[in-house]
């Protein structure tokens, strides 16, 4: 519960500090007023479903995770440096994130999981925490990696930590610069993210990095896209009791 609340935290705090961003330099204008209770009744939502996660999913997770805990025990991987299963266990993170993404676009069942965050007409930050309660606990399996690889508890503090962060940074309603495209060779810009929400074709699918975009054939080039600045983001799908569930 101490992490939920971390987490809320963090997330509002960076949120609020990048909103001066997007105030000074906005890809669109937007009227905040008229969006921002929508947008917090979902996020409010959200920090149900984040409750919700830390008593229910991570629980299952936990007996689930018995076996393959004493397998990767028997290999000796536990035995490398801590910063070395850091490293693995961020890296699986963002796989199984991608894998899961992806198939949310792909797949008409899965996509009732994941149609709910696509239903915001604008993207900026606050309209990052628009997520299904099923799609809040697919998301939360990519981080088995962590527990798996016996991260210590402490860090999952800065995890949770740079994933509010994450989350704001990557939905900003910010002008493209020419600098996001030298972070862009690794790091997910909200450029990049951008054109997630407004293409509708599946690109541009990774969370932190943009390596397995780029493996897998879902990269589109920011430079070469052009947006649509009358363009609307949502899917235009009725908002539901259902798909605020994810089913």
């Amino acid at each position: 519960m101490r992490n939920t609340l971390l987490y809320w935290l963090m997330l509002f705090a960076s949120g609020t500090i990048l909103w001066f961003w997007e105030k000074h330099d906005p890809l669109r204008q937007l009227e905040y007023k008229s969006v921002f209770i929508k947008e917090f009744t979902a996020a409010s939502i959200s920090f149900t479903y984040g409750i919700i996660n830390t008593y229910t999913t991570w629980m299952l997770l936990g007996k689930i995770l018995v076996f393959p805990a004493n397998f990767i025990e028997s290999t000796g991987l536990l035995s490398l440096p801590i910063w070395v299963r850091i490293i693995a266990a961020y890296i699986l993170k963002e796989f199984l994130y991608y894998v899961i993404h992806r198939a949310q676009h792909a797949n008409k069942y899965l996509w009732l999981t994941h149609c709910f965050h696509h239903s915001s007409n604008t993207v900026w930050w606050l309209s990052a925490q628009r997520v299904s309660l099923i799609s809040a606990m697919l998301y939360t399996v990519s981080y088995i990696g962590f527990p798996l690889l016996q991260i210590p508890r402490q860090f999952m503090m800065f995890v949770l930590m740079h994933l509010a962060f994450q989350d704001n940074w990557i939905h900003l309603n910010v002008k493209w610069r020419p600098w996001m495209r030298i972070l862009e060779w690794v790091y997910v810009t909200p450029r990049f993210h951008s054109i997630h929400h407004y293409d509708f074709e599946g690109k541009n699918l990774g969370d932190t990095l943009t390596i397995f975009d780029r493996l897998f054939s879902t990269y589109l080039e920011p430079d070469t896209y052009q947006l649509d600045p009358n363009q609307s983001a949502s899917n235009n799908e009725p908002i539901t009791a259902k798909m605020i569930l994810g089913i």
